[in-house]
């Protein structure tokens, strides 16, 4: 099996290995030049929702979602997600990327996305990224999200929260069956964009931006070797939120949502967010 390409440089003629791996959808220039594209700049994300009635565009019997990129930029890091809803169905992505003439320059089917656990505050889902760099002369490309009649056929088989509650105690999975995602016309799909030139922000004062140190970080929670709570406390905001995040996850019987969020909370030294939880897993 061909290796898949780690950049694809979008130019007209020019489509990128995946595109061989399923049939290429119908695109009409014309057609598509009139779409309500969503914009999407460096370093910004969006969640699109979307259902079997958005059936708007000839030679695609599919919702889409339809996203506009600055192409002039440099390369492009792209995540884009599709997420399990109700632990019953989701909406199985392909992708249709277009350049600034809006001719098809590259494809990604739906087996190229992998599966992926929930974790933290991001659910189950069918994730891929793209890394696409532009060719000169470009001020936009386009992606096109949508779904086909065959992957419409399966189903996507989602871990059941009980088995990886159990895991993440150590104990044995319980013999219950995993749940199955019908595949659906119904969905929510997520994009993420960044771009090699965005990697420094000035006058960005936010954690995640500051830059390493050579300094040690203080830790927050318990000393390792005393096992003596450190003297700079998690903030009680952070508290609350850990563990309003956990009874509105169990409010929605998504116990695995709640169990990571506790294991998140203990790693930052907070024990009430495990209480919270067990306290609402006996009342079920």
């Amino acid at each position: 099996m061909k290796k898949w390409i780690s950049s694809t440089v979008l130019s007209f003629g020019l489509f990128c290995s995946a595109a061989s791996y399923a049939a290429q959808p119908h695109i009409n220039p014309q057609v598509v030049s009139k779409l309500a594209w969503q914009e999407i700049g460096l370093s910004q994300q969006q969640t699109t929702t979307l259902d079997a009635q958005q059936r708007n565009l000839s030679g695609i019997d599919s919702p889409i979602a339809a996203y506009r990129l600055p192409a002039n930029q440099g390369t492009l890091d792209i995540t884009i997600s599709s997420s399990v809803e109700d632990n019953d169905h989701i909406f199985v992505p392909n992708v249709a990327v277009l350049d600034a003439n809006f001719n098809l320059a590259a494809t990604y089917p739906a087996n190229t996305f992998q599966f992926q656990n929930e974790s933290g505050l991001q659910s189950n889902r069918l994730s891929k990224a793209l890394q696409l760099t532009p060719t000169p002369n470009q001020d936009y490309i386009y992606l096109l999200v949508y779904t086909t009649s065959e992957d419409l056929q399966g189903s996507t088989t989602v871990p059941h929260p009980a088995k990886l509650y159990a895991k993440a105690r150590g104990n044995q999975p319980p013999a219950i069956d995993d749940l199955q995602a019908k595949h659906s016309l119904n969905g929510k799909i997520h994009i993420e964009v960044d771009g090699k030139q965005s990697a420094q922000f000035i006058g960005l004062a936010l954690p995640e931006f500051k830059a390493k140190s050579t300094v040690e970080p203080q830790a927050v929670g318990r000393n390792t070797k005393t096992g003596k709570p450190l003297t700079k406390p998690v903030e009680q905001e952070t508290e609350q939120y850990f563990n309003n995040a956990i009874r509105n996850a169990m409010k929605n019987n998504d116990v695995n949502r709640a169990m990571n969020l506790v294991n998140e909370a203990e790693q930052l030294g907070l024990s009430s967010p495990r209480k919270t939880f067990i306290g609402l897993v006996s009342q079920k």
